[in-house]
């Protein structure tokens, strides 16, 4: 099995293999970071056991911090155990890991948001944790034409048809916005300082969308047996969800493909982990250009910046200036 890592921040995890439930988490930068996201995988950790791990909690300095546990491949039993922290450059903190009573876990906010909304036969909507077709036909089908996730400052949405795009809903202000707007605002809501979506992605990448590369050109996913979108978490700490394509039909082989997206709660930037069934020659991602604004590339690492209308109304929806990377 062949993994791909498209976009990548730092996870910093240096840990102490004994089951004391102790810790150390180290910052090898020179810079600060803040809001680190800290991933313990439990599989790696036999001796904390599989039993009551809906119990652990995490503590630094004695003190109890927000955590989430995640089961990723829905075989209920949990995988790993995120939380977040602040680290000065090349700091280490001691951190400790505990088994907890209900009553003695610290509240803790919802930080980030999670929708897949089916479209019913009488036009209301439900909400659902996976959907599943062997044609493309499901973007009618969804109210907001595919998986939806957010942290307080930005949001996202994956196109559930062959482009698999994504697009980009920004804030005016800081809190999750979702379930109220489903993403389209009305306008009593825009008035009150809700975002909207502020990108025309069209046929085009959109930031960050997984695309095949042929002839010089991105390709669209648009031969396939399956296609499959599931909501993995969503937890307090962070989103999970991910873009199944069984069968698709690629330099000249059948593939199975599937793109876990990861965001954490105070991020705008997102994780895109890429797992494919065979060995890929070359896949494409990228971002658009907006407007015939600039673009911004080396070696590593590509953006663009620009202002645009985000829908064809271009006198209800005036330009919008982003940035994407």
């Amino acid at each position: 099995m062949k993994t791909y890592l498209l976009t990548s921040m730092i996870i910093i995890c240096n840990t102490i293999l004994t089951f004391s439930a102790n810790f150390i988490i180290t910052n090898p930068n020179q810079v600060d970071i803040k809001d680190a996201p800290v991933v313990i995988e439990l599989s790696k950790h036999k001796k904390i056991g599989l039993n009551k791990l809906e119990n652990l909690a995490v503590f630094i300095d004695g003190k109890q911090v927000c955590s989430q546990l995640d089961d990723l491949n829905n075989d209920n039993i949990f995988d790993e155990l995120v939380f977040i922290t602040d680290l000065k450059a090349g700091e280490k903190k001691k951190i400790s890991i505990k088994k907890i009573s209900d009553k003695k876990r610290i509240n803790c906010k919802q930080e980030v948001h999670t929708q897949l909304l089916l479209k019913e036969s009488d036009g209301s909507i439900k909400s659902v944790s996976e959907v599943s077709s062997n044609k493309n036909d499901m973007y009618n089908k969804l109210h907001h034409h595919g998986v939806a996730f957010e942290s307080e400052l930005i949001a996202y949405r994956i196109y559930f048809d062959n482009k698999s795009t994504i697009d980009v809903y920004g804030k005016k202000k800081y809190r999750l916005e979702l379930e109220d707007t489903k993403w389209y605002p009305t306008d009593a809501q825009l008035a009150y300082g809700y975002g909207d979506d502020i990108l025309l992605v069209s046929d085009w990448v959109g930031v960050g969308s997984l695309k095949g590369f042929e002839n010089d050109k991105m390709t669209h996913i648009n031969k396939f047996d399956k296609r499959t979108q599931r909501i993995v978490s969503k937890g307090n700490i962070r989103t999970v969800v991910e873009s199944t394509v069984k069968g698709w039909e690629y330099e000249g082989q059948k593939i199975d493909i599937t793109i876990r997206y990861i965001m954490y709660a105070r991020h705008r930037d997102v994780i895109a982990e890429v797992t494919a069934s065979e060995d890929i020659q070359t896949l494409a991602t990228g971002v658009q250009q907006i407007g015939g604004g600039q673009c911004f590339q080396n070696s590593q690492l590509v953006g663009s910046w620009g202002s645009w209308p985000p829908q064809p109304d271009k006198v209800k929806y005036p330009k919008e200036t982003v940035g994407l990377g």
